[in-house]
């Protein structure tokens, strides 16, 4: 019969184990040990007589079982236990993981690397998750180990894997729990248990790359994964013509105007007229601030809204495809935080959707402007990567201001604009 003395005892002597040298090497000459003196557990069962002879007794049975061995407290010989050990014999090891019914974390480490192996292949070889994918099989060769952001529970790590795959491969617009009944078998088990470790791995790929990591509704949007179909908005003349041929005219809408996604999906095309200028603006403040006070009848103003979604990127090239026809093209410019996450999504959307894209109050003159209402920046790590983009030439327009900001070591959100006056002081008026 097992008593729980045997249960924590091998319990912590394995888990000890597992973070050995002797786990991960197969040989080492320290011992896999615990002090009886040191372990609460232990001593509080030493204070009661009964309790006292079970737990000796479950140490005397152990070591006739061949599974560990112990030594005494000087001059208390059959009385008080000193030194605990795991006997590391092959065969002993795996009976005392047997004993306890816990699969051996090595077991659980391969088969994870089967599943990383298998799941790997539906990746393109230059895929952000594929150099994460095969960090973490380095590290379960290496260590013998399963990397943190992934589970115990083997089924639990191949939805994961099902998910991802999934995200990094897909251009449309899905709703999670659709994505979850297709993908894993029930609509909420995503939600439940799969979408804490899929944001774990997502935040992970974003800081491999040195990307600023958006919120967990944003970093899954990124991937086309919506709870509900996603509302898109903008300001300016624009006609949207359906499929079975109507016409929707949003030219009316001064202060904004919205389209959801799954009207975008059934868009023939976007016709514009007299537009000069198109505005693309980070952040909804910003956004809605313009639209009120800044907004000329001849410009479309976009409401970007960070890391567009495969559907909004979809939407945006409707729109310049809608754009490009009229007898004069505009000019195209985005209005954006000046940091790193600014930078980025500017260079993202001028190479993926408007190569003319030039920005707009992102540069060293509007910091200097705006310099009292500026941030710090304190993160050595934040530093290091605008000293990359300084030397970037995809990033050649944000050249000097990426300068300014290693000058002085600053950075500025968009919304300070309109918050505060250029010398830093509260707007009284607009």
């Amino acid at each position: 019969m097992q008593t729980d003395y045997e249960r924590q005892l091998l319990e912590k002597l394995l888990a000890k184990y597992e973070r050995s040298k002797a786990y991960i090497t197969g040989r080492s000459s320290r011992k896999i040990a615990l002090s009886a003196s040191k372990e609460e557990w232990i001593q509080r069962g030493m204070e009661e007589p009964e309790e006292k002879g079970l737990f000796l007794a479950t140490l005397e049975e152990l070591k006739r079982q061949g599974l560990i061995d112990y030594s005494w407290v000087r001059y208390e010989e059959g009385n008080l236990a000193d030194k605990i050990w795991l006997l590391q014999d092959e065969e002993g090891i795996a009976e005392a993981y047997r004993r306890i019914g816990h699969i051996p974390a090595k077991e659980k480490a391969d088969g994870l690397l089967v599943l990383l192996e298998e799941y790997a292949k539906r990746l393109k070889p230059d895929a952000p998750l594929m150099a994460f994918l095969q960090a973490c099989m380095g590290e379960i060769r290496a260590r013998r180990k399963r990397p943190s952001c992934f589970a115990e529970d083997g089924a639990l790590n191949e939805d994961i894997l099902k998910c991802l795959i999934y995200m990094e491969n897909n251009e449309q617009e899905q709703m999670e729990r659709l994505m979850s009944l297709a993908l894993c078998g029930d609509s909420k088990r995503f939600e439940k248990a799969v979408k804490p470790k899929v944001l774990q791995i997502l935040r992970a790929v974003k800081r491999e790359a040195g990307e600023d990591i958006p919120e967990d509704e944003e970093l899954l949007k990124e991937k086309g994964i919506v709870r509900w179909p996603e509302i898109l908005e903008f300001s300016g003349k624009l006609k949207v013509r359906l499929e079975e041929g109507s016409t929707i005219d949003y030219a009316p809408e001064r202060y904004g105007a919205y389209i959801n996604s799954v009207t975008v999906a059934h868009i023939d095309k976007v016709e514009a007229e007299g537009i000069r200028r198109v505005l693309f603006i980070e952040n909804k403040a910003n956004y809605v601030w313009y639209l009120s006070h800044r907004k000329k009848d001849e410009e479309l103003v976009i409401f970007h809204g960070g890391c567009y979604s495969p559907v909004k990127g979809k939407w945006f090239r409707k729109i310049i495809g809608g754009l490009e026809r009229q007898p004069q093209r505009p000019e195209y410019a985005h209005w954006g935080d000046i940091d790193v996450g600014g930078f980025r999504m500017f260079i993202r959307l001028r190479k993926e959707i408007v190569p003319q894209l030039q920005p707009y109050l992102m540069d060293r003159f509007a910091l200097e402007q705006y310099r009292k209402a500026a941030m710090r920046i304190t993160s050595p790590s934040y530093l290091k990567t605008l000293e990359k983009l300084e030397k970037d030439p995809e990033y050649a327009c944000f050249h000097e201001v990426i300068g300014k900001m290693l000058e002085e070591k600053i950075r500025l959100e968009q919304e300070a604009m309109i918050v505060f006056e250029p010398q830093g002081k509260w707007r009284t008026k607009s």
